[in-house]
């Protein structure tokens, strides 16, 4: 069935997750609105200044900007949409929650009669039971697809035609309806019901998050017992298919993963003992490598190496290599930081060239592909892990 071309609002259209996706429905032929509330972001894009880096993003938005996308930063621009696109940053914190509460009914209040809503956020049941049951949207005769974004942050344009659509409804009448939305843009899709969509979201990350925090709990008993866990591991691994896919340590963060754990724990078991020590597991991590900072280097004067929340990223946000490096110069450290994706009106970065000489002492913090690149072998060098 060739759906016809749809009016399309994606509301925090200008974030990490709303942009790619904006970009890439516009690309397929359908009319988009962009709304956000940072004016700043909005202005900048208007004069093609991309807010952060994301793969092919650029070309996307070349080709978004031909097919006819627009900006705005009134939900009232949401009025004539055949599909409202919801891509909030959200989770189980109370103000978050009181915000896309607030968005939601926005929403409601200005969706035409007939309209698709799609969310694409951190929600649990009750949201979604609270929509379902709200006299605005039951007037309306609204319909509702919760669809969670499970994209690689920086791989949206790849990810996005290439991974299933998850779609949860009510019933098969709503998943044809927005079946057809989603294979309209060339992505295949496959339904579920509410309850199984959010459970899916939150264990994914929950899922992810437990798997990386279980190797830096393997390097924090190594640790203790006078173990080189990267030897081990290298050993380990070394023609051993069983464990090919086994991650690095490091630190993890990012905007997802932990609130989803939290989220996860909260709404279906806050007393797990497993997932609740998780968060325990990677405080233990951080303390133990500010303390092979202090076994490794000679003095207090050092030079990071990345600052974002993984390799390759702009993104500061929930960085544990940024959190790293304000808690160095806390404890009495002077840090050159090194990062040529981030920017920050707070910390002076430098080119490693500029510092190299200035001291011995390297810590990778976040690995990215162009440190590979540096010749290190007169450095003492303290690695975080490859993430």
């Amino acid at each position: 069935m060739k759906v016809p071309k749809s009016d399309v609002s994606v509301v925090g259209g200008a974030g990490h997750i709303g942009l790619p996706l904006s970009c890439y429905i516009a690309s397929k032929g359908h009319k988009v609105t962009i709304i956000d509330t940072n004016e700043d972001v909005l202005k900048n894009l208007k004069n093609d200044n991309l807010p952060f880096s994301e793969v092919n993003l650029e070309e996307y938005w070349k080709l978004a900007k031909n097919n006819n996308i627009e900006l705005s930063n009134k939900t009232q621009s949401i009025e004539n949409s055949d599909f409202i696109v919801i891509t909030l940053g959200s989770s189980s914190e109370i103000e978050d929650v009181k915000i896309f509460d607030s968005l939601l009914n926005d929403v409601l209040q200005n969706a035409r009669p007939e309209s698709k809503i799609i969310l694409r956020s951190t929600i649990n049941i009750q949201t979604i039971e609270n929509i379902e049951t709200n006299k605005l949207f039951i007037e309306k005769n609204l319909k509702l697809a919760y669809c969670p974004e499970r994209i690689a942050e920086g791989m949206s344009l790849e990810e996005l035609p290439a991974m299933p659509q998850i779609i949860g409804v009510k019933n098969d009448e709503d998943f044809q309806i927005f079946h057809n939305f989603f294979d309209s843009i060339n992505i295949s899709s496959k339904k579920t019901t509410f309850r199984n969509a959010v459970f899916l979201k939150l264990f994914t990350n929950t899922y992810r998050y437990a798997e990386f925090s279980l190797v830096n709990e393997f390097y924090n008993i190594a640790k203790e017992q006078l173990i080189d866990f990267d030897d081990i591991v290298s050993l380990a691994k070394d023609n051993y298919p069983r464990l090919k896919n086994l991650p690095s340590k490091g630190f993890v963060g990012g905007p997802c993963l932990i609130k989803d754990t939290k989220t996860f724990i909260k709404e279906y078991d806050k007393s797990n003992p497993l997932l609740s020590s998780i968060q325990n597991v990677n405080d233990k991590f951080f303390e133990n490598i500010f303390n092979e900072c202090l076994e490794m280097f000679e003095n207090k004067t050092l030079i990071q190496l990345g600052l974002s929340f993984k390799p390759n990223s702009d993104d500061l946000r929930s960085s544990l290599s940024l959190r790293f490096y304000f808690y160095l110069i806390e404890n009495g450290f002077k840090v050159y930081p090194v990062d040529k994706f981030v920017k920050s009106e707070e910390i002076k970065f430098y080119e490693f060239g500029e510092v190299e000489n200035l001291t011995n002492n390297i810590l990778i913090a976040t690995y990215h592909d162009y440190f590979k690149k540096l010749n290190l072998s007169n450095k003492k060098v303290v690695t975080v892990g490859n993430k």
